[in-house]
C-alpha cells in the first residue's frame, strides 16, 4: 500500500474590479470666497456674550449692554462699571485687571458733562534726552455712554495687547488714539485696532508669566 502525497488544490481567485471614482472638481471662484469668509470671521476677534456688573446705582446691566453694543467682546473677561468720586472736576478711568480676568470702568458720580485732553501721539525731539513733542485733542465727554465706550475701547485695547498678541500691555498713547479714533462710531472691529498700534514698537510678554498669546 502506498500514500500518495497530492499537491494542494489551486484555488483560482478572480480579480476584483476597481469602482472609478469621479475626482473631485473645485471651482476656484467658491473656494476663494470659502477662504475669504473664513478670514473675515477670523478678524472679527472673539464674539462672545458681554459678562457685565453694574455697581452704579441707576445704571442697569441693559443700559450697559446697550451703551457698549457694537464694541468687540473681551473674551471672557467680565466687565465691571463702578462710580468714580471726584473732588473738583470729573475725568476719565479705568483698569484692566489680567490676574483677575476683569475690565474695570469708571463713571463720573455724580455725571456732569466735562472735557479732557487726550494725547494720542508723540514724537521725538531732536537732540540728547527722551524729550516729546505730544499731540493732542481737547474731547467733549456729554454722556455716561462717552465715557463708557471711550474707556472701554481704551482698556480692550490693553486687553487685547497682551490676552490676543501676546506683548506688553503699556501702550498708553496708541490705547487713547484707538479709543479716540473710535467711541463715537456704531461699530469697531480688530481691523481699527490694528490700524491704531501700526508702527508701534511693543515688547512680547516674558514667557515666565505664563500669558497665553
Amino acid at each position: 500500500m502506498s500514500l500518495l502525497i497530492l499537491p494542494a488544490a489551486r484555488t483560482r481567485t478572480r480579480r476584483q474590479a476597481h469602482s472609478l471614482v469621479e475626482e473631485p472638481h473645485f471651482d476656484a471662484t467658491v473656494v476663494r470666497r470659502a477662504v475669504a469668509a473664513i478670514d473675515k470671521q477670523a478678524r472679527r476677534g472673539p464674539r462672545m456674550g458681554l459678562s457685565v456688573r453694574s455697581d452704579l446705582p441707576g445704571l442697569k446691566v441693559a443700559d450697559v449692554r446697550r451703551a457698549l453694543a457694537g464694541l468687540p467682546s473681551p473674551g471672557d473677561y467680565r466687565v465691571v462699571i463702578k462710580p468714580m468720586r471726584y473732588r473738583t472736576r470729573p475725568h476719565l478711568g479705568g483698569l484692566c485687571e489680567f490676574d483677575m480676568g476683569r475690565i474695570i470702568l469708571r463713571v463720573p458720580e455724580p455725571f456732569r458733562p466735562f472735557s479732557e485732553l487726550v494725547y494720542f501721539s508723540a514724537r521725538r525731539k531732536p537732540g540728547e534726552g527722551m524729550r516729546f513733542a505730544w499731540t493732542a485733542e481737547k474731547v467733549r465727554f456729554r454722556t455716561r455712554r462717552d465715557v463708557l465706550r471711550f474707556v472701554y475701547l481704551h482698556e480692550w485695547l490693553h486687553w487685547y495687547l497682551r490676552e490676543m498678541r501676546g506683548l506688553r500691555a503699556g501702550a498708553e498713547t496708541a490705547c487713547d488714539r484707538f479709543a479716540l479714533r473710535n467711541f463715537r462710531r456704531r461699530r469697531v472691529s480688530v481691523d481699527d485696532a490694528l490700524e491704531a498700534i501700526r508702527g508701534c514698537r511693543m515688547q512680547p510678554v516674558p514667557e515666565h508669566l505664563g500669558i497665553a498669546a
